[in-house]
């Protein structure tokens, strides 16, 4: 049976799916099974660097399964660039962020159009905000796939209902979460896959060589510090930051690298200002230029944001300092890592403000001395073969 195509006004309803329930008691439908060998299927991932890290392995889960699957993602530049070179990623479609220009509203039509034309049997819609939920309601897909907790329910012909916590009452990992949304979908059991993020051939060489002209040989060793957030509650202090590369530095030989990307370069030197050590600043590095500079680093110190999770792709021994996101759904997922927090009654929050104190104490609070002894058990840990399996020891309770 050839794969469904839509013509550009085809409202034809979605067939009625096979309902089944597992020993979970959640129910599940044969979505996925149903479609036809070498169906296209849209997954709709807007917004942070993170998020688009942390949604790799459904597409490595959905390949394993069903490799006849030609699976798209819908992206915000730069988070295309953690994509490209996906083997699990057939097609990265792009789309400018909110529209503030002419220019911008153009190329968000543009983009739709290629989605329509691309005509997808399946779009699975990963963000849940209105414009995701438009992009999937106008791409022509038969089968639309959201969460019953998203805005504007109408723009899917399929939404899950899918508890916040496990059966045992525990909370999911975020990709533990999405990869259960698939399962609903019939997705059968396994094991979740870790992160996969493929620096860009292209780069390797530039960037090796834009290192060694600030001093960093192939052979150094290095840590690499991203001390900025987009978020002002998850950033801890320029203060803090600055002793503990000094600290890296003296007390364990490394050299320390301060990186940050396009815009971030006066909160790079606010840090690198207070080092006492010389430090090498690498500011203003794009998301593929990262993760080559992360690449041959041995440890990686920063605030939960998108660049944490890319160390934890590639297997780097990491550090993270948690304000006032929720650890046990943010913690970096299948890689050795020391968790720094402090517990406040207001955590977690969404983040966007502080609702309870004049600044965010949750990750002001937290103490050098707090992040040193991260630091010494992390090294301590650390093996000369990396692995991206979790160290459940660590994982927070």
């Amino acid at each position: 049976m050839p794969p469904h195509t839509l013509v550009e006004d085809d409202l034809t309803e979605p067939p009625v799916l096979q309902n089944y329930v597992t020993v979970s008691g959640m129910t599940r439908t044969d979505l996925l099974p149903s479609l036809s060998p070498a169906s296209r299927v849209l997954f709709i991932r807007l917004r942070s660097l993170g998020d688009t890290v942390l949604s790799t392995p459904l597409y490595a889960a959905l390949k394993a399964w069903r490799p006849d699957l030609r699976v798209a993602v819908l992206v915000e530049p730069p988070n295309d660039e953690v994509l490209r070179h996906n083997p699990d990623v057939d097609q990265v479609l792009t789309i400018p962020g909110a529209p503030g220009s002419l220019n911008s509203i153009f190329s968000r039509a543009t983009a739709l159009r290629e989605i329509r034309a691309a005509r997808f049997d399946c779009c699975i819609n990963l963000h849940g905000g209105s414009t995701s939920a438009w992009l999937t309601l106008l791409s022509g897909s038969l089968h639309r796939v959201g969460l019953k907790s998203f805005r504007n329910t109408f723009a899917y012909t399929k939404t899950l209902d899918t508890p916040i916590r496990k059966a045992d009452g525990t909370k999911w990992h975020t990709v533990e979460y999405q990869v259960e949304w698939l399962r609903q979908l019939g997705l059968p059991e396994g094991e979740v896959p870790p992160l996969r993020v493929i620096p860009p051939p292209e780069l390797e060489a530039p960037v090796l060589r834009h290192l060694e002209g600030l001093g960093v040989k192939p052979d150094s060793r290095y840590a690499v510090i991203q001390p900025t957030s987009k978020f002002f509650t998850k950033e801890w202090t320029p203060e803090g930051f600055a002793e503990i590369a000094d600290y890296l530095a003296r007390k364990h030989g490394l050299q320390v690298l301060l990186t940050g990307g396009p815009g971030e370069e006066s909160r790079l030197r606010s840090v690198a200002q207070r080092c006492q050590e010389n430090i090498v600043v690498c500011a203003g590095v794009s998301v593929g230029e990262l993760l080559w500079v992360l690449r041959g680093a041995k440890l990686f110190v920063g605030n939960d944001s998108g660049p944490t999770h890319l160390a934890a792709a590639l297997g780097i021994p990491t550090i993270v300092l948690f304000g006032s996101s929720d650890a046990e759904v943010w913690y970096p997922w299948k890689v050795p890592f020391q968790r720094v927090q402090n517990a406040f009654d207001c955590n977690p929050c969404p983040g966007y403000r502080c609702l309870v104190y004049e600044e965010p104490k949750c990750i002001l609070s937290i103490t050098p001395a707090q992040v040193k002894l991260s630091v010494d058990a992390a090294l301590r840990a650390a093996t000369p073969q990396r692995s991206a399996e979790i160290d459940k020891s660590a994982a927070p309770k």
